[in-house]
């Protein structure tokens, strides 16, 4: 179960996510908001993660992403 906190790899599963690996090297993100009601969705789960290392941040689907460390974890 992904929760706030938590770092995920961003998976390849459409072309941006494909294009932020490849060239610009982000792989890991940190799970910052799990909305379960999200507008760019069409009202389905969203959660919006950022890139550890830089201030970018993006919403993605729970499909895009996988579970590298629990927050728990981190310390």
């Amino acid at each position: 179960m992904i929760t706030i906190g938590d770092i995920v790899e961003l998976l390849p599963t459409n072309n941006r996510n494909r294009q932020l690996r490849s060239q610009e090297k982000k792989y890991e993100w940190e799970v910052l908001k799990i909305d379960p009601e999200t507008i760019c969705f069409n009202g389905n789960e969203g959660i919006l993660i950022k890139h550890v290392g830089s201030d970018h941040d993006r919403w993605v689907q729970r499909e895009d992403i996988k579970l590298l460390h629990f927050k728990e974890n981190l310390r």
